[in-house]
C-alpha cells in the first residue's frame, strides 16, 4: 500500500498521486536529498504472473528503465533513477507540470487537425530519439503524451522492456506490453516489437485527438482485439488533411507503413499547408474525410494478403478469451503461451583463465591482473594499472576503482564498518545488501550505494563486492558519477560489468 507522506529509497517523499495505470501510479515526490520535485512510478507487476515471471519483470523493469536514461531530448521526460526492491521496483523521472493529452481531449473534445499536427511532430521527434538509441516505448497513447504548462510535448512512462532483447525475454515469458487500443497488429499476431509499432501506436494516437475517441474502440478488451483483425479503421471524420498521414501509419504491414521522413512531410503539410489550401478544423459532417486510398473502404489494408487476416482471426479467439477479464485500458495482457517461461538466476561470477579472451564489446579494450582480473572498459576512458586499478571517463566522470582485499568473514558487515568511518559529506545510505541480482549480469555480489557531496555537486556511489572464495580474495568495484548523470552511466557500468571475471591464480 503506497501512502501519502510515504519515503521512497530513504530520499523522496511521497506528495500526492499524479496519475494511475494499469502498470502502477506516478507520484508526485520530494527529492529530500536534493530539495527537489520529481515523478516517482511505481511498476506494479501485472496480475497471473508466475513466481519465476515475476522475478523476470522485476529484472527487466529495472534494466530496461537505464537503458531509457540515456536519451536526452527535450521531447522526452528524463528518467533520473531507479530503485529495485524485492517486491515492486520504482523509477525515478523529472516532473513536469502538465497535463496529458488523454486529459486534454477529455476536457475540450477532439482537437483540430493542425493542433494535432504539431503534437505529432514533436511525438515523431521523440521517437526518433528513441530509434538512435536502440529502443522501443511500446505504449505511444494520449496518456502518456504530456502538454506540458509551458507548451512542451512530451513523450513519457516508457514501459519495462524498451529494448528488443528485452521484449524477446519478456514475450517468451507469454507477458505482451501495451495498450490495447493503440497495439500494433505484429505485436499481438506475432509477438514481435518494431520501430514501426511505434509508428503504428502515433497513428492510433493521432487518431483518438482529432476524431475524439480511439480507432479500434470497442466496450471491451476483447472486442477491440477482433476489431483489429477486422481491417482498417472506420474512416476518420474529422482529420481532414491529417486522414493520408493517419492512414499511412495504421496500415497492419509495419514495411508498408509510412516512413519517419513522410510522416514529418505530411504533419508539416497539415500544420503550413500552402496558402491556396487554407486549414479547415474538419470537413462538412455530410462529406467525411477519406482514407489515403480515396475511398470509404472496409478492404484489407494494401500489403496485407487474406491468409495472415485468417490467422490473425484465429490468433485473436484465443487472446479475446484469455484477456476478457482485463481492464480496458490495462497497460500489460499476460497471454498464456506453449512452452516453458524462462527462470530468473543469479549465477556466480565467472571464472576463466589467462587464455586469450573473446572479443570486447564494441569501442571497449580488455585490462587484466595476471591471476586476479580481467575486465573491458571503453577505449576513450584515462586507465591507471596502479594500486588501485582504475579509470575515468573522457569529462572526468564517470569514474571505476578496483581493489583486491582478504575475504571477511561478512562482506555486509565489512561494508557497514567502512560507511561509519568514510567521513562524506552529506552522506546518506541508499541501501547495503547481498547477493542481488540487478546489477551486474552473472555476479553474486554484495552491494553498498550511497551519495554525498563532493566540490558542490551530489555524487552517487556504488561499490559492488565479488568474493573469490578459493583464493580468499574479494574484489571490490567502486563506481561514482554525478548523481544527475547516474541512471544513464549505469548502463555504462552494466555494460562493464558484465565483462568482468576472475582469473584462476598463479
Amino acid at each position: 500500500m503506497v501512502t501519502v507522506g510515504q519515503q521512497v529509497a530513504g530520499r523522496y517523499r511521497l506528495l500526492r498521486p499524479l496519475a494511475a495505470g494499469g502498470m502502477g501510479g506516478v507520484w508526485l515526490a520530494h527529492d529530500e536529498a536534493a530539495d527537489d520535485l520529481v515523478a516517482l512510478k511505481k511498476c506494479a507487476l501485472p496480475d497471473g504472473l508466475t513466481p519465476d515471471e515475476q522475478d523476470l519483470f522485476r529484472v527487466w523493469t529495472v534494466r530496461e528503465a537505464r537503458a531509457f536514461a540515456v536519451i536526452g531530448h527535450p521531447n522526452v521526460v528524463r528518467t533520473l533513477d531507479v530503485i529495485p526492491s524485492d517486491d515492486e521496483p520504482w523509477i525515478v523521472m523529472e516532473y513536469v507540470p502538465s497535463r496529458s493529452l488523454q486529459q486534454v481531449i477529455d476536457e475540450s473534445g477532439a482537437l483540430p487537425p493542425a493542433r494535432v499536427a504539431g503534437i505529432g511532430l514533436a511525438v515523431l521527434d521523440a521517437l526518433l530519439a528513441v530509434r538512435r538509441a536502440a529502443l522501443l516505448h511500446l505504449d505511444v497513447k494520449p496518456g502518456n503524451v504530456l502538454i506540458a504548462d509551458d507548451g512542451r510535448v512530451m513523450l513519457t512512462d516508457f514501459g519495462p522492456a524498451v529494448t528488443a532483447e528485452g521484449v524477446r525475454a519478456l514475450a517468451t515469458a507469454g507477458i505482451i506490453l501495451g495498450s490495447p487500443k493503440y497495439l500494433a497488429p505484429e505485436r499481438l499476431f506475432d509477438g514481435v516489437a518494431l520501430p514501426e509499432s511505434d509508428l503504428w501506436s502515433l497513428g492510433a494516437t493521432l487518431y483518438h485527438a482529432v476524431e475524439g475517441h480511439p480507432p479500434f474502440a470497442r466496450d471491451t478488451t476483447a472486442a477491440t482485439l477482433l476489431a483489429l483483425t477486422e481491417g482498417p479503421p472506420d474512416p476518420p471524420v474529422r482529420a481532414g488533411a491529417l486522414a493520408p498521414v493517419i492512414a499511412g501509419l495504421l496500415r497492419v504491414d509495419p514495411a508498408a507503413r509510412l516512413a519517419p521522413p513522410a510522416v514529418e512531410d505530411g504533419l508539416r503539410a497539415v500544420l503550413h499547408p500552402p496558402a491556396d489550401h487554407p486549414p479547415a478544423d474538419h470537413p462538412p459532417a455530410d462529406r467525411p474525410a477519406l482514407p489515403a486510398s480515396g475511398r470509404p473502404s472496409r478492404e484489407p489494408a494494401a500489403g496485407r494478403p487474406a491468409a495472415p487476416r485468417r490467422a490473425g482471426r484465429q490468433t485473436v479467439t484465443l487472446v479475446a478469451a484469455l484477456v476478457v477479464l482485463i481492464a480496458a485500458l490495462v497497460t500489460v495482457l499476460v497471454v498464456t503461451r506453449p512452452g516453458r517461461p524462462p527462470t530468473a538466476q543469479t549465477p556466480t561470477a565467472a571464472t576463466q583463465t589467462e587464455a586469450t579472451p573473446a572479443a570486447a564489446p564494441a569501442d571497449y579494450a580488455w585490462h587484466s591482473r595476471p591471476g586476479q582480473f580481467r575486465i573491458a572498459l571503453p577505449r576513450s576512458w584515462s586507465v591507471a594499472t596502479s594500486d588501485p586499478f582504475s579509470a575515468t571517463g573522457p569529462h572526468g566522470a564517470p569514474r571505476l576503482s578496483l581493489r583486491v582485499a582478504p575475504m571477511p568473514a561478512n562482506t555486509v558487515a565489512m561494508l557497514t564498518g567502512e560507511e561509519a568511518t568514510a567521513g562524506l559529506p552529506g552522506y546518506r545510505r541508499i541501501r547495503i545488501v547481498q547477493e542481488p541480482d540487478d546489477v551486474l549480469p552473472r555476479q553474486q555480489a554484495t552491494v553498498w550505494e550511497f551519495t554525498y557531496r563532493h566540490g558542490g555537486a551530489t555524487m552517487r556511489a556504488m561499490q559492488v563486492v565479488i568474493a573469490d572464495p578459493a583464493a580468499k580474495k574479494i574484489f571490490v568495484l567502486d563506481w561514482r558519477t554525478p548523481r544527475t548523470d547516474w541512471a544513464r552511466d549505469l548502463t555504462t557500468f552494466e555494460q562493464i560489468g558484465s565483462t568482468f571475471s576472475l582469473l584462476l591464480g598463479e
